[in-house]
């Protein structure tokens, strides 16, 4: 399900909507003057649209963030257990330690790609000179 929003009220309601996109998989349509001029889209969404950009990036554990919020909305909304607040500090440290290591888990993952496109790119030299090679030898 789409929403649309005009772009005075985005600033009001951003965390919400926010929330609806990557929660409810919804996407939302901003507004200028009645004419549309931007979308966010869940993440899922912008993937399939952007196959190559994202095929090295790294996200923080969904299952995690998803916890946190939830614990997050409870304690400003209704307030938390002892039990729970124990949980949200616990989840925030969780968080806090799979964020520090994403410089060195994307710069791997970067380091790899380079190293198999250098290999490709080997490869492909080896198969043309076989090519080559295999023309030579089949001439009369």
């Amino acid at each position: 399900m789409n929403k649309t929003i005009s772009l005075d009220d985005l600033p009001r309601q951003v965390e919400n909507l926010l929330r609806a996109t990557w929660e409810a998989d919804e996407s939302l349509v901003l507004e200028q003057n009645g004419k549309p001029v931007a979308a966010i889209v869940p993440m899922d969404e912008y993937r399939k649209l952007h196959p190559d950009e994202n095929a090295a990036a790294y996200e923080l554990p969904v299952h995690l963030l998803q916890a946190y919020h939830g614990l997050l909305d409870k304690k400003f909304s209704t307030g938390l257990t002892p039990e729970e607040e124990v949980e949200l500090t616990q989840l925030d440290e969780q968080l806090n330690e799979a964020e520090a290591a994403q410089p060195l888990i994307q710069s791997m993952q970067k380091r790899s790609a380079a190293r198999h496109e250098n290999w490709m790119q080997r490869f492909e030299k080896v198969m043309a000179k076989l090519r080559s090679l295999t023309n030579l030898t089949s001439q009369p």
